[in-house]
């Protein structure tokens, strides 16, 4: 996750709501496992009839010109896989380490057939740009995207609640714990901090192509046993020295006051997204029936 300065976070403050009115809408239950956080309701979901519906309708859109973009629909119930939690945060655990060490399983269901898609999608993407640009822009009036994403809002804030816990006392100290924990795991360039692992000195395997690596041949894993060590050790010595905990905490407690300086605006943008499914939906239909 990217982040922004710091001080935006103390500007998206001051356009606060009263902590009463705020307080009235319930927070998530914790869960550091699936790295659950109050902002996960206000972001750009998975599985999202929005997306569907506007590939659907840069496919036609291409089609006539002669071009072919290919789409895989999400499948009804399709949840995140394991890698992933429900906001799509890359998630990172001791058994996550010893099952793809750095890499990552798909988001959703499909994996192969996204993936050969998305190849397939970024050909026709550099070899036709202007044209996948003009369709990409007809969307917008018909699913009701005006003026970016409504989900631009969330992302900001979340990013810059990130930020702020990135620097907070309590995490840099952790991350110092993390490093004497893993000084024994004999890599030359070990980062200052973990979300800078895996330094260059590790192998990944993966040609350049970290995300798909573990997927080359199906769903039959390759990760090489240097990867895997450090990973899980990497994720083994986070727990212990209670980065993990420690992070999500601080980062939790971030995103509550990025939520409540903003609640009003977040609600807005939530019923602008209903709105967006609900004609994505609609459209989705109608395009199923006419097929």
């Amino acid at each position: 996750m990217r982040a922004g300065p710091l001080w935006l976070l103390d500007d998206i403050r001051e356009c606060s709501r009263t902590a009463a009115s705020a307080a009235e809408l319930p927070l998530p239950q914790q869960n550091v496992e699936r790295w659950v956080l109050p902002l996960d309701q206000y972001q750009w979901p998975l599985v999202d009839p929005v997306s569907d519906a506007e590939q659907v309708i840069v496919a036609s859109c291409l089609a006539k010109a002669g071009y072919e973009w290919r789409v895989v629909l999400n499948e009804d119930g399709a949840i995140p896989q394991d890698s992933w939690s429900d906001a799509g945060r890359k998630l990172f655990s001791v058994g996550l380490a010893k099952k793809y060490g750095y890499g990552n399983s798909p988001m959703l269901d499909q994996a192969q057939a996204r993936m050969d898609a998305d190849r397939a999608n970024r050909a026709v993407s550099q070899q036709q740009p202007d044209a996948v640009d003009a369709c990409f822009e007809e969307t917008a009036p018909i699913l009701g995207v005006v003026d970016g994403s409504a989900y631009d809002l969330a992302q900001q804030i979340g990013n810059l609640a990130y930020a702020e816990a990135e620097q907070a006392f309590e995490v840099r100290e952790a991350a110092g714990d993390w490093r004497a924990c893993m000084k024994d795991i004999g890599l030359p360039d070990l980062p200052e901090v973990p979300e800078e692992m895996p330094p260059a000195s590790v192998d990944m395997g993966d040609g350049g192509d970290a995300i798909d690596a573990p997927f080359r041949s199906g769903d039959e894993l390759h990760v090489p046993t240097e990867v895997r060590r450090v990973a899980v050790a990497d994720a083994s010595c986070r727990d212990s020295t209670g980065y993990t905990a420690t992070f999500y905490d601080v980062e939790w407690d971030a995103q509550v006051e990025a939520r409540d300086s903003r609640i009003d605006d977040l609600e807005r943008f939530a019923q602008q997204a209903e709105e967006q499914r609900a004609l994505a939906e609609r459209y989705l239909a109608e395009k199923a029936v006419s097929s």
